[in-house]
């Protein structure tokens, strides 16, 4: 008996030991930085090298020189090749490994990119060596103030979440439990020529054009509606898991806000994301980015809950331009509902930029002017 226990006492020791050695493996293995690909037919062996800085996370100006420094034990074999992507693009850069290498930033987009670095051992074997790091934008933004060249009346009871311009009428969709509406409206008279109330669960949001169609977004739900733009005839649902915020169409995408610093591509058929625009200033990410409107190649963007829309190049993610809409509301519009700044449309034709904002009595028509 005691023979017997003492064999279990043994083998739920050495179980355990080989146990706990494989979850320290393990816990090691999570946090490095490093992927090891041994080749076939040999074992897995401790990493080679080991990137010393930059930092995961470290942030620089688009554009500078970004230095990485990769460390290789002595004891290893030696290096026969090295590659880098970015994105999982291929990359040039130059210096050695071990030893520093330097990336030249210029051209690409701002935000996280993904930097892998894959050096390939005389011994066959390999490792990748991840790196995360953030660009800013390399320009500081154009500042425009405004000039008002004409003023409409707006309902008052309008809490405008989208707003949009086409053939002579504004597109309007608005917010609120109980109170959310999709509206056709008279320009001049801001008379509201067509509605349809969304259901008491939907918060109206975002609305762009696209192929002829009107696309709203709703708050919360994860639920969008694709309606007939001349019968308000809801064509079918759309699902996205974000928050919905702003949205706006370039003929080709349509962009998506959810109040973070993203700007998100979605495939107008399925309303499936198929990219992301991360969107800095010199300073760092830009949040809070609402209702959207595509204009001459560029994103005018609301931050919410300021007086400013940020105009964005879809390309780089950088902010070019900053309005600074203080003060556009007359003190003697104000009432106890007036809520924030929020509506941007764009007469492409006339060449019109009209704002407005939530239960704002007027709506204006813009020309901006450069500091």
């Amino acid at each position: 008996m005691r023979i017997k226990c003492y064999y279990l006492l043994l083998v739920s020791f050495l179980f355990f030991s080989f146990v706990g050695g494989c979850s320290e493996t393990g816990s090691k293995s999570e946090t490095s930085n490093e992927v090891r690909e041994p080749s076939p037919g040999r074992p897995a062996v401790p990493l080679s090298g080991r990137i010393t800085s930059p930092s995961a996370g470290d942030e620089f100006t688009r554009g500078e020189n970004i230095e990485i420094s990769l460390n290789i034990d002595d004891n290893a074999a030696a290096v026969s090749s090295v590659s880098m992507t970015i994105d999982g693009r291929e990359a040039e850069f130059a210096g050695q490994v071990p030893g520093t290498l330097t990336w030249d930033s210029s051209g690409e987009p701002v935000g996280r990119r993904q930097i892998r670095i894959r050096a390939v051992f005389d011994d066959g074997t390999a490792e990748t060596y991840p790196l995360n790091v953030i660009l800013k934008s390399d320009i500081a933004p154009q500042q425009y103030t405004y000039r008002v060249i004409n003023s409409y009346p707006h309902d008052i009871r309008a809490f405008t979440q989208g707003l949009i311009f086409h053939d002579g009428y504004l597109y309007e969709s608005t917010g609120r439990h109980g109170e959310s509406t999709l509206r056709k409206v008279d320009l001049e008279t801001g008379e509201v020529l067509r509605s349809l109330n969304l259901d008491k669960e939907f918060w109206g949001e975002g609305l762009c054009l696209h192929d002829g169609n009107l696309y709203q977004l709703t708050w919360k739900s994860n639920v969008g509606f694709i309606y007939d733009k001349e019968t308000f005839r809801v064509l079918r649902r759309i699902h996205y898991p974000t928050e919905g915020w702003g949205l706006t169409s370039d003929g080709i995408n349509i962009y998506k806000t959810d109040g973070s610093h993203y700007v998100y591509l979605m495939d107008p058929r399925y309303f499936s994301e198929t990219g992301r625009i991360e969107v800095f200033d010199h300073n760092g990410k830009v949040e809070q980015l609402n209702e959207l409107e595509f204009i001459d190649g560029h994103i005018y963007a609301n931050v919410f809950l300021t007086d400013n829309i940020v105009i964005i190049d879809p390309v780089t993610g950088q902010v070019t331009g900053v309005v600074d809409l203080t003060g556009i509301l007359d003190q003697r519009y104000h009432h106890p509902d007036l809520d924030v700044l929020n509506g941007i449309a764009w007469d492409s034709e006339g060449e019109r930029l009209f704002v407005t904002g939530k239960n704002w009595p007027r709506l204006f028509e813009i020309e901006l002017v450069a500091r």
